[in-house]
């Protein structure tokens, strides 16, 4: 006789041997598949029959664990861009400022005052639209 809990702590065996070792992806993927597993029996499917249908319409554990890597590697990447934008917000107007201080104590526009202003101003600039593309890209 088909044991269906059995059939799941394996099928959740395989899952972890996959590398999905995440608890929350792992238990909503049971919930899935306890969900799925609950339709297909609602519709006249047996037990067994049902658990199969439902493991192959989550899919194989190989597949789920790459799809899981590469949505973590595109939030990776993403963090990564808007950190360094923050980072030139930041960073820009430390160039800038000095600059300025010193044109307002000296009143002299000269290549050392011109360059960092010019400079702190795109580093800022940079930054701005960095920030802004890592919010606003699309996920894949």
């Amino acid at each position: 006789m088909f044991d269906l809990e059995q059939a799941i702590s394996d099928w959740r065996r395989r899952m972890l041997a996959a590398g999905i070792t995440s608890p929350i992806p792992l238990e909503e993927l049971e919930i899935h598949l306890r969900d799925d597993v609950e339709r297909q029996m609602q519709s006249g499917s047996d037990v067994s029959q049902a658990f199969e249908a439902a493991v192959a319409q989550i899919g194989q554990a190989k597949v789920l664990h790459n799809e899981f890597k590469r949505a973590k590697g595109i939030s990776m990447k993403r963090i990564a861009i808007i950190s360094l934008g923050i980072f030139c917000v930041l960073f820009g107007p430390a160039v800038f400022l000095p600059a300025l201080a010193k044109y307002q104590k000296e009143e002299v526009w000269n290549g050392a005052v011109i360059v960092p202003m010019v400079l702190g101003a795109l580093i800022t600039l940079a930054g701005l639209a960095t920030t802004y593309s890592g919010f606003k890209r699309r996920k894949a």
